[in-house]
């Protein structure tokens, strides 16, 4: 393994072409191999240790890095002061325009029951959407490579690396799942290349370094074999090798060689230990629909925020008239304390939403049926619509 300072930090990358090619002046033609090689991740034998990183991950692996105690304290005193607001439903017109809008989208829906139809009742109701999100982060460590293209490294040598929990990286958004990744601080070794043993190449897989395959058109005999209009045999030279039997291979361009992937031909791979910080924001919710109309439903449209509360740690609402939210509030935020134990709290949020719905019943010919108009958004649910059609056909 060469060590920080023991190595060429400008070295020239391999080209194809630079030096004698492995065997191509002569031989058998060259049959397609059955793919590129596979190579496993380099050896740990030899690795620095680092201190603080004992349990860092080897190639390819990533270990968890327990959070540093303590979690967030459960609140303390009395809660915030909790406000609800109230939501105003749809009258009869709203819901006629909302399902004329509704077939207008659906190609197969005739469009004479949404204006014809005589609505009989609209019953307005609220849909309640309860969700707690609880923002915690992560950090998991592991050795990685990369091809070493030259320039200084941060290895052992200038000091010693940063506990995992103390490098500074901060969430591009709150309660937004994403991850960041980064190099461990004096962590760097430079070794040369595990896969192609420094050389740069490997021998071409397809013609085995040959340079040259069987062509594909003749099948190696260098002549095509065709009939003229009156059925009798014609021999031709293959127009595609010339009569060679071999062509040009696709894969090294006739060199024999190809780059080595590990190194991008530079001969020395840089590895490292990656910090891999993943910020998950793990969310639950409580829907109370009282309709037929599917609870999921709701999940997906928006409503009016009547309460909302962001905290490190939440207080479970406890004081809304719905019993159903409270108790739901209560079990949620239980179920969420202590839940992530590989992962360090940073924030939650609780938020109740009152999405409107309402059930229109109503008439056209002989049929008699409802529809819901739920979600600010005026969204339809009509699975009884009278006009509906399929395969093509049209409905006026």
């Amino acid at each position: 393994m060469a060590m920080p300072g023991s190595f060429d930090q400008s070295p020239q990358r391999w080209q194809p072409g630079g030096g004698p090619p492995p065997n191509q002046a002569s031989g058998p033609m060259g049959n397609p191999g059955a793919g590129p090689p596979q190579f496993g991740p380099p050896p740990m034998q030899g690795m620095p240790r680092i201190s603080g990183y004992e349990q860092v991950g080897g190639f390819g692996q990533m270990n968890f890095m327990p959070p540093p105690p303590p979690p967030p304290p459960p609140p303390q005193g009395k809660p915030p002061p909790m406000e609800f607001t109230n939501l105003a439903n749809l009258n009869e017109e709203d819901c006629r325009n909302a399902m004329i809008q509704f077939v207008s989208e659906n190609c197969c829906y005739g469009s004479a029951p949404a204006k014809e139809m005589n609505i009989t009742n609209v019953i307005g109701l609220t849909a309640l959407h309860y969700t707690l999100e609880t923002f915690c982060e992560s950090r998991r460590t592991g050795y990685v490579h990369e091809p070493y293209r030259g320039g200084p490294v941060d290895g052992p040598q200038n000091g010693p690396a940063p506990p995992p929990w103390q490098m500074h990286c901060v969430a591009n958004t709150m309660f937004s799942t994403h991850e960041k990744k980064m190099e461990v601080p004096h962590t760097a070794t430079v070794m040369p290349c595990h896969a192609c043993d420094a050389r740069g190449y490997h021998v071409c897989w397809r013609c085995h370094g040959i340079g040259h395959t069987r062509c594909d058109n003749c099948n190696g005999s260098g002549q095509r074999h065709t009939q003229d209009p009156h059925g009798n045999p014609i021999v031709q030279m293959c127009h595609h090798c010339h009569g060679d039997g071999r062509e040009r291979c696709h894969t090294c361009g006739g060199d024999g060689r190809i780059t080595c992937d590990e190194c991008d031909g530079y001969r020395n791979i840089k590895s490292y230990i990656q910090l891999t910080v993943t910020f998950t924001n793990h969310k639950v919710d409580h829907i109370i629909e009282r309709s037929d109309m599917p609870d999921e439903l709701v999940r997906h449209v928006s409503g009016d925020i009547i309460f909302e509360q962001v905290l490190p740690q939440v207080w479970p609402i406890t004081a809304y008239p719905v019993p159903e939210i409270n108790d739901n509030s209560v079990r949620l935020v239980n179920q969420h304390k202590g839940a992530f134990p590989n992962e360090r709290q940073l924030q939650q949020r609780q938020q109740l939403r009152a999405v409107p719905v309402t059930e229109a019943h109503y008439e056209w010919n002989d049929v008699k049926t409802r529809f819901w108009v739920y979600g600010l958004e005026k969204k339809v649910e009509a699975p009884d619509y009278p006009q509906q059609c399929c395969w093509g056909c049209e409905i006026l």
